[in-house]
């Protein structure tokens, strides 16, 4: 008997998977940690907006070094297990000043709100940093979907196609492009999960980017 696949809207998507969501290794986002938290500045006395913050855990790993932060996510529900204080917003309509942030992040939600890097950069202060990620548009070309298994089935998420080109913004200034691939600690993930044969396909080609801009 096939697994049923539902294919949703982000909001719907993220409604149903937030119970779960941090339960399971995921090694996209294991990945991505290892490669995002060395290019953070220093963060103690930093004032940091984590945009589309789902649970918050880059929220939370920016508070327990000294930050202070807002997260801000679409999904009520994926707030839930977020550090206050916690907002329900849309990233392209962000309730923040202008120049408020030192440190802005946007994790994985550039394929929901294509357009949100003039809002991240609106809320940037001059000189401070954006980052952001998402899974790597040529990976979305290879066939990669946003999908997570859920106890009713399959999860597909709908998202828009964007590419590394498409990350221009006049107000900000890219200052770093990492474009890695999944490695050992992705293989144990993959193979405790009976895939390691997509593990052995994904690896040849980069798995997400993540981009550091400095506001000017």
């Amino acid at each position: 008997m096939s697994t049923p696949v539902m294919t949703l809207s982000p909001i719907k998507a993220y409604r149903l998977l937030a119970r779960d969501y941090d339960r399971s290794p995921n090694p996209m986002l294991g990945l991505e940690q290892r490669t995002m938290a060395p290019l953070f500045p220093r963060l103690r006395g930093a004032r940091v907006v984590d945009a589309a913050a789902g649970t918050g855990r880059w929220a939370s790993y920016c508070q327990s070094r000294g930050a202070a932060t807002v997260a801000l996510d679409f999904c009520v529900d994926m707030l839930a297990g977020a550090p206050p204080p916690a907002v329900v917003a849309d990233v392209n309509r962000l309730p923040v000043p202008d120049a408020f942030a030192d440190v802005t992040i946007c994790a994985f939600a550039l394929g929901y709100a294509p357009a949100c890097l003039r809002e991240l950069a609106r809320i940037t202060r001059k000189g401070g940093t954006v980052l952001v990620s998402d899974v790597h548009p040529e990976a979305l070309l290879r066939g990669w979907t946003r999908t997570f298994s859920h106890r009713n089935g399959v999860i597909q998420v709908t998202h828009h196609r964007y590419t590394l080109d498409d990350l221009v913004e006049p107000e900000l200034r890219l200052d770093v492009l990492e474009q890695p691939r999944f490695g050992e600690p992705e293989r144990e993930v993959l193979a405790k999960a009976g895939k390691l044969a997509a593990f052995e396909e994904a690896a040849h080609h980069p798995a997400l980017f993540v981009g550091r801009w400095v506001k000017v």
